[in-house]
């Protein structure tokens, strides 16, 4: 049997989950092939898959897009930045995308699979359309691995008044409406550009939409994540997504050992216990957040090694041997490590997944997207505790690292749901479910 996996978005939260069950499926004799944009090619061939590449599908200034995003406020967010967002980062991946299409399918034939399994997000439904094309079965992965999309509130979010959920989205037409005369006037070149990719896209998604209804196919979702611990033990606090087939967490991609020089360290001082501090990709540390974490660190003499693409750690502290930067490591292999005992994250779906998988105590600070959400799960289920980026005092990061550390039910709820978690064999049943889906393509 041959799967052909293909995301069109590259970054490490789409491409992840799709290694992970590739690595199940691989160790099960199943021939795995990944097709993902020239962005994403260091991810399959860290794990040793073999793979295709697609031009570069991300806009030029992706990571400075993603970095505003995360750190706009909430209300600037809403007015203005997200319809800025859509037309300078996701309108762009759209465009790209589904321009790319009919070079995707001609390196899906040179596959021949059996099935297809493809990211969800944004152009999901394109690919599943292109193997419709194909006659080949697809399954959509959706790469959260919980049920945050079907929340109506978020249930961490606080309720906003009737009228605030009335004229927010008026004035952001207005302003929006007005950003765009003065920008079509200012700079006609960028915004025609703008407006013909905007008329592309809609043109392209309107001809397989109106395909898709007339073929009246299903669209086969599933997920591999919390959804299923959440469905267990949250289902009177949350709307479970009953459309989507939960599987999982699956095992950890263990890529990577802990380096000799990081070993070294670890032994330093074998009685301090060390805090893992790893907020993903696109937050850029803050000087308020970083001088917290440590004045927590030292006040609970614990050490801290923290993983971020840039040193946050002050000059005057440079040569501290309880604290040590590293601009990457495996940290799946870190939080295996028994001498870490806390996971300071950002609450994205996979560091989540993994903090449960080991049985690590978490100190969420959540940015954007499904992060919030997640933060949420972790706290509702006595698994950690949620700090507000915008909103947070050295006393309180000092008093939730107290709690990580020295909590024992914290650390026996963990223990809990990790030995449950790997007990429950959800890469068999994840397996079983693709296998079905590949005998019979109307799943």
């Amino acid at each position: 049997m041959r799967i052909t996996f293909v995301s069109m978005i590259p970054d490490a939260g789409h491409v992840i989950p799709l290694l992970r069950i590739a690595s199940i499926l691989a160790a099960k004799n199943i021939e795995c092939r990944f097709i993902l944009p020239e962005e994403g090619k260091s991810l399959p061939a860290a794990h040793g898959f073999e793979y295709d590449l697609l031009p570069p599908i991300l806009p030029a200034n992706a990571d400075s897009l993603l970095r505003k995003i995360s750190h706009t406020s909430p209300l600037y967010r809403k007015l203005f930045f997200s319809r800025y967002f859509e037309s300078h980062y996701f309108q762009p991946i759209q465009y790209q995308g589904l321009s790319c299409l009919p070079l995707l399918k001609d390196k899906i034939q040179q596959h021949n699979p059996n099935l297809i399994i493809a990211d969800e997000h944004l152009l999901g439904v394109a690919i599943l359309h292109a193997g419709e094309q194909l006659g080949i079965p697809v399954l959509l992965h959706r790469a959260s691995g919980s049920n945050q999309q079907c929340q109506n509130p978020q249930p961490y979010a606080k309720q906003s008044s009737a009228l605030a959920r009335k004229i927010t989205p008026l004035f952001s037409r207005i302003i929006w409406k007005a950003f765009d005369v003065i920008n079509c006037t200012l700079n006609k070149k960028a915004s025609g550009s703008i407006r013909e990719m905007r008329s592309y896209v809609e043109h392209e998604w309107n001809a397989i939409i109106t395909e898709r209804k007339l073929s009246a196919r299903p669209k086969p979702v599933f997920t591999t994540g919390m959804a299923t611990i959440e469905g267990r033990y949250l289902q009177e606090q949350v709307n479970l997504c009953r459309d989507v087939r939960a599987f999982g967490p699956l095992p950890p991609l263990m890529a990577g050992n802990i380096s000799n020089e990081d070993e070294a360290w670890l032994e330093m001082q074998p009685k301090k216990p060390v805090i893992l501090v790893s907020l993903g990709s696109m937050v850029t540390i803050t000087k308020k957040l970083s001088d917290c974490l440590i004045v927590g660190a030292k006040e609970n003499h614990c050490r801290i090694l923290w993983v971020s693409r840039t040193n946050p750690i002050p000059d005057r502290l440079r040569n501290d041997s309880d604290i040590r930067w590293l601009s990457w490591a495996p940290q799946p292999s870190l939080l295996a490590d028994k001498r870490i005992r806390g996971f300071v994250s950002h609450a994205g779906s996979g560091a989540v997944q993994e903090a449960f998988w080991f049985a690590k105590p978490l100190v969420c600070i959540p940015q954007i997207w499904d992060q919030p959400y997640n933060a949420w799960v972790v706290e509702e289920l006595g698994a950690g505790r949620v700090i507000n980026k915008s909103d947070f005092s050295a006393k309180e990061v000092s008093q939730c690292l107290s709690d990580i550390l020295n909590d024992s039910t914290i650390k026996e709820t963990l223990d809990r749901y990790s030995e449950e978690i790997r007990e429950n064999n959800s890469g068999d049943a994840v397996s079983e479910y693709i296998f079905s889906a590949y005998s019979s393509p109307t799943l």
